[in-house]
């Protein structure tokens, strides 16, 4: 969705959604009639000012389901507390929290709405390209179950899914408009293959909000030893990979003289070594492209290698740019903490001036004392047409409707309805309250936070891990090798074979 344009809009949906919340939690059934009531009062007497741009609504027929159950399927690391579990589509109670009670009146007013009840099914999303997601679908798909109506697989396990023919296409079966606002079109465009959209992503997921990349940087180190601000970079389209070194450089120090910069030292950036596909995906490349359901390898076109001769040398700059998962560049108080911890504990104490990783870091920061900013990520190099943001794929969840799901007409518009209402609940909750007030300490984060959002897009060669490019781009970046142009060359064949088999598949 386009968040620049709906803030007035999203504000006033905001109040009414926090007060029908807040009346909610106070008591049962009676209460939260009531406080519908009062809540579509509050909207009505907001003026005109604030609703100027009228929200779309879903052209959905009648539907009475007369108390049936509708179970869907979610993804979960590990177990439910994982961070990239999706717990919000599966809320059973108010808990006071906007985020846990935005998605439990989400599904309250769904499911008034068609007079059903949901169930909840919970599915592990295993290790990164692990598919796993992928093969139990897959598995329950054969043996012809159909207990799931609508499933939420990782990006990466619907893309597997698409492939062979397991998922229904929802451009054009049943009642999901791809085209309204609570779907995210550029998703839409970069995943569609032979003109079908076998998954879809948008408001429903907040996952899909919470995996895309950012870069924070601290606010104190710029002022403190005056350098360029980095909004006023992004609004010039000059923040670049090579502008964030140039900074870097100006901030790190050896603090302690130990001859080795290390997290509790002056860091100019901090990162994870599986971080490279972010900024190839910021510079606007791609390693696949498909025309229909013809794919053409673009991962060693000129522009490509160049970018990852770029990231490499951005990686090989040791005195500006630390890893945080090699231990060995760690403190005595971040050795034992987990990769991302370590990193967010170094940027929290002031040691760092920026940071790459996803939204997710956000939420880490909630107590650093020293106030942060939120930047897209950097352009490769000067005179690219816009930024990218890189959403992390195993983590973001996507939505779907299985060829063995009972009724597909039921299933879209119970996803088409949720959909919607996650656009006019869940997404001002987590965007406007968690991002813009609770977390973002500025208005500028905020403006920033528009840019990435509305940038969001994905790269099929990346879903499939076509030839392992990106596990082997990344392990070589990390262990500082170059040579990409002699890699990806030995790589097409093996490319070309694999793109020809989806493609087959695609067209059966």
């Amino acid at each position: 969705m386009k968040h620049a344009d709906t803030i007035k809009r999203l504000a006033a949906l905001l109040l009414s959604a926090v007060m029908l919340l807040s009346l909610a939690a106070c008591g049962g059934g009676n209460d939260t009639a009531e406080a519908t009531t009062a809540a579509a009062g509050t909207a009505e007497e907001t003026t005109a000012a604030e609703t100027e741009t009228t929200a779309a609504t879903p052209d959905l027929p009648d539907l009475d389901l007369e108390g049936a159950t509708i179970t869907i399927l979610a993804k979960v690391e590990i177990d439910v507390k994982g961070q990239w579990s999706d717990n919000d589509l599966c809320v059973s109670e108010l808990n006071g929290d906007i985020l846990n009670d935005a998605a439990f009146e989400r599904n309250r007013l769904v499911e008034e709405k068609f007079n059903f009840v949901f169930a909840n099914g919970r599915m592990p999303i295993g290790g990164q390209y692990s598919y796993s997601m992928h093969q139990g679908i897959t598995k329950l798909i054969l043996a012809g179950d159909s207990t799931y109506d609508i499933v939420f697989p990782t990006i990466r396990d619907s893309a597997y899914l698409a492939r062979d023919g397991m998922l229904h296409d929802l451009g054009t079966e049943g009642y999901v408009d791809l085209d309204k606002p609570w779907w995210n079109q550029q998703f839409t465009e970069d995943t569609m293959v032979g003109g079908k959209s076998h998954y879809a992503n948008g408001d429903v997921m907040q996952s899909f909000m919470r995996s895309v990349y950012t870069i924070l940087f601290n606010k104190k180190i710029i002022n403190d030893i005056k350098l360029e601000n980095p909004y006023d970079l992004v609004r010039d389209y000059e923040w670049t990979m090579d502008k964030m070194l140039e900074l870097g450089e100006a901030f790190s120090a050896d603090m302690n003289g130990d001859g080795v910069i290390k997290d509790d030292d002056h860091v100019g950036l901090l990162t994870l070594n599986n971080q490279v596909e972010a900024l190839y995906t910021a510079s606007g490349c791609k390693l696949v492209t498909v025309d229909g359901t013809n794919f053409t390898f673009t991962g060693n076109s000129e522009k490509s290698l160049n970018v990852f001769q770029r990231i490499f040398d951005l990686w090989e700059n040791r005195e500006v740019v630390i890893c945080s998962t090699d231990v060995t560049r760690r403190g005595e108080s971040t050795k034992s903490m987990s990769h991302n911890d370590a990193s967010a504990a170094a940027f929290a104490a002031d040691c760092a001036l920026f940071i790459l990783g996803t939204m997710n870091n956000v939420p880490r920061m909630r107590n650093m004392e020293t106030d942060f900013g939120i930047l897209p990520l950097p352009m490769s190099a000067d005179g690219q047409d816009s930024y990218y943001s890189y959403v992390q794929t195993w983590a973001s969840g996507s939505a779907a409707v299985t060829i063995t799901a009972t009724d597909v007409d039921r299933s879209t518009i119970i996803l088409e309805e949720m959909a919607y209402q996650s656009r006019e609940l869940t997404t001002p909750a987590y965007y406007e309250v968690s991002l813009k007030t609770k977390y973002a300490r500025d208005e500028e984060s905020a403006e920033m936070l528009d840019i990435i959002y509305d940038a969001r897009t994905c790269d099929l060669g990346n879903l499939y891990n076509i030839g392992n490019i990106v596990s082997e781009i990344t392990t070589r970046i990390n262990n500082r090798q170059d040579g990409f142009a002699s890699f990806m060359e030995s790589k097409v064949p093996l490319v070309e074979s694999t793109l020809l088999e989806i493609s087959e598949a695609y067209n059966k």
